[in-house]
């Protein structure tokens, strides 16, 4: 029987017409389940062979009609009046479609009850394999039946083997939960599949990852689950089981590519990349794990040519150069243990970059974790520091961007920190041609570690420019405060800081080999404020002047502000006890005595019992800073200080050195402009004083105008 039907259903394929026919009749059985006698179609647009093949068949006369309605009735009916009758005997047109289809005719909703039962059956056979008080068999007691899952059922139905294989890895997850320490999403997947990519969440393993993951919450916590995370609800769900994941990184994805030459034959392989650690202005750079190497390197990433010419307008293409430049002088150039080295290479291609050994953290970030490591440390870093630009600058390059976040530490297997220069963007030599630097309007600086110079034009930067940045470095490393912060805070080396970031080039240390000498002779324990603090002068017998200046000024560098409880005991009689001539010599150190003028006068506004400081003393040492200083600024400090000794206090020493100060001002002159401000704005109650110490002795005519309009 089933034969003859096989026949009919040939004969009735091979004749143009039916196929539409025959198709519309299946999906009203896809809807209904059944095809009974009165089921109709409707055949739209009928071809020219549909109308002649439906008119011969049927009966019918069917002109160019657009609309042809069909009854299954009259198919079969017809089917029994014609010479195919035998071979349709005992079917109906639902035996008919079956076979025409080559298989069982379903409906939708017996599809669906089917695919449940089968759907049912595959998650019970893995609940059957599992302990029910196992993380997997509670995850998948709950996704079976999960409506808001849908990428789960929709993929059982699609491909139930590759389902498996993904609850098969969902489950070896679980094996190793809870981690024990933070490891980066891609080295997860590669354990667990040897595909560091095989979780990457856009990836069907990695949906199933961050479902499984947020099942496991919900049914210990009943937090919500989040059937479309974005970038940072992802960051967080991994963050929680200690899985590490950059959005940044995961963007670069198969594009790292390092071509090497391995037994002669050219290859190429993938560099994977794990996290975002930093981004300048035409680069940023990745941590990356190297498969080949089995570890983990920096790898250092010029932006694409289409950003870079956004961002960086009025540099035109030097972005490039800079990068390619920074390669020439580590490739080429430079080999210390004290400079960063580079590895792997790629210049033809986009994404243009190179690899380089993965620091534990810059100065910058270190210091934050090491705030109270020793100063022998500190000083232990900038010496190497030092030892690296000095190699430098030896072979005439200048760095030209020496800050915290471009030098890198390395924490050695014995405990000891390696410390390298890094980022070579800016550097030049002598053979550097202009039109590469030539071309800078910006000088690229760092807020408090870039030398006036090259704050106005890169160009114009060169060696003496890295030793102003050595200077601000120092003093960050000694301080963790901003070089900024020089003047109204000291530290000690004060002076080797301060001669450092002169902002008179010629006033600097002209070479870095100046420079270490001055760090290798001193005494770093005779430097330390417990052996060398500022209240020791008391105590300290002066005798041979050239030692003594030397001592006051290692002294004054350990200065600081006290309260005012031990102001006079710290402060005033330690300073009054240096004789006039040893201060004088030390007073022209200006960048010594500017934070140290700074702290006198906030130390004299502490004093509370003011009858018991010898005033004289304090004022002649102060006057020795006004003329032996040629820095404006700390002049018209120290007339602030003298003033207000000489008319709070009513000292009469210091006010005949106000007097002598003031009458040696000539008029409309900055510093003459500056105190006038000073008297007006300061010192208004103290008008009939100032007039008659002033009277008839000539003084400027703004301090005049001052004091007669009051």
């Amino acid at each position: 029987m089933e034969s003859s039907l096989h026949q009919l259903v040939e004969i009735f394929r091979n004749i143009n017409g039916f196929n539409r026919v025959f198709l519309l009749f299946r999906q009203k059985y896809r809807s209904y389940g059944r095809i009974t006698k009165s089921t109709k179609v409707i055949l739209e647009a009928p071809t020219p062979d549909e109308l002649r093949v439906l008119n011969g068949f049927l009966g019918s006369t069917y002109g160019k009609e657009e609309v042809v309605s069909i009854a299954a009735g009259k198919m079969e009916k017809e089917i029994r009046n014609s010479k195919y009758r035998e071979l349709f005997d005992g079917y109906d047109l639902n035996d008919f479609l079956e076979m025409y289809y080559g298989g069982e005719l379903t409906s939708k909703s017996e599809d669906k009850h089917r695919y449940n039962e089968e759907k049912m059956k595959f998650f019970q056979t893995l609940l059957s394999e599992n302990q029910m008080e196992s993380s997997f068999y509670q995850f998948i007691s709950f996704i079976k039946t999960y409506k808001n899952a849908p990428s789960i059922h929709i993929m059982y139905k699609k491909s139930p083997e590759l389902l498996n294989q993904l609850l098969e890895l969902i489950n070896k997850l679980f094996d190793y939960l809870p981690l024990s320490s933070n490891i980066y999403l891609p080295l997860l997947a590669y354990e667990l599949t040897d595909n560091f990519y095989a979780l990457n969440p856009k990836s069907d393993g990695g949906k199933m990852l961050l479902l499984a993951l947020q099942v496991l919450n919900h049914l210990t916590s009943e937090s919500e689950l989040i059937s479309k995370p974005n970038e940072e609800q992802i960051k967080e769900i991994l963050r929680g089981y200690n899985i590490i994941y950059c959005p940044e990184a995961n963007r670069k994805t198969h594009r790292l590519w390092i071509s090497v030459t391995l037994n002669e034959e050219e290859n190429s392989y993938q560099l994977i990349p794990l996290k975002k650690i930093g981004e300048g202005s035409f680069a940023e750079v990745y941590r990356v794990f190297d498969p080949v190497l089995k570890s983990e390197l920096a790898c250092k990433v010029l932006f694409e040519r289409s950003n870079m010419f956004e961002n960086n307008e009025a540099d035109g293409n030097d972005p490039y150069l800079r990068f390619k430049r920074e390669i020439k002088f580590l490739k080429d150039k430079v080999s210390h243990p004290n400079i960063i080295e580079i590895s792997k290479i790629q210049l033809v291609n986009e994404p243009v970059f190179f690899t380089m050994p993965l620091a534990d953290a810059s100065l910058d970030e270190w210091l934050g974790l090491n705030s109270c490591i020793s100063e022998e440390v500190r000083i232990s870093i900038f010496k190497d520091i030092l030892n690296g630009v000095d190699y430098l600058h030896d072979r005439k390059i200048s760095h030209r961007d020496l800050a915290p976040h471009n030098i890198l530490l390395f924490k050695e297997s014995d405990g000891s920190i390696l410390v390298k220069v890094a980022d070579f963007g800016l550097a030049k030599d002598k053979h550097s041609l202009s039109k590469s630097t030539g071309l800078f309007v910006n000088g690229y600086g760092r807020a408090g570690y870039t030398a006036p110079e090259q704050l106005n034009s890169l160009k114009s930067a060169d060696h003496l420019s890295d030793i102003y940045s050595l200077g601000a470095m120092l003093y960050y490393l000694l301080s963790g405060k901003s070089p900024e912060e020089r003047y109204r805070r000291m530290v000690t080396h004060q002076l080797i800081i301060m001669k450092a970031m002169e902002e008179d080039r010629t006033k600097r240390y002209q070479t870095t080999k100046e420079l270490i000498d001055d760090i290798n002779l001193i005494d770093r324990k005779s430097m330390r404020k417990e052996n060398s603090p500022f209240y020791s002068l008391e105590t300290y017998k002066f005798k041979d002047f050239s030692a003594d200046v030397n001592y006051v000024l290692q002294c004054i560098s350990s200065v600081q502000i006290e309260d005012s409880d031990r102001v006079i005991e710290k402060f005033i009689v330690p300073f009054k006890s240096i004789p006039i001539n040893v201060f004088m010599e030390c007073a022209k150190y200006d960048a010594l005595m500017i934070p140290f003028v700074h702290m006198t006068e906030e130390n004299i506004s502490n004093v509370t019992n003011t009858n018991e400081v010898d005033w004289d003393q304090v004022s002649l040492l102060i006057d020795c800073i006004y003329y032996e200083s040629q820095n404006i600024a700390l002049q018209i400090n120290v007339t602030r200080i003298l003033m207000n000794i000489a008319l709070k206090f009513n000292n009469l020493t210091a006010q005949s050195l106000l007097v002598g100060i003031l009458v040696s001002m000539n008029s409309f002159t900055l510093i003459s402009q500056q105190v006038a401000f000073i008297i007006e704005t300061n010192y208004s109650e103290y008008r009939d004083l100032l007039k008659c110490l002033l009277q008839e002795i000539e003084h400027p005519h703004e301090i005049q105008e001052v004091l007669n309009d009051y």
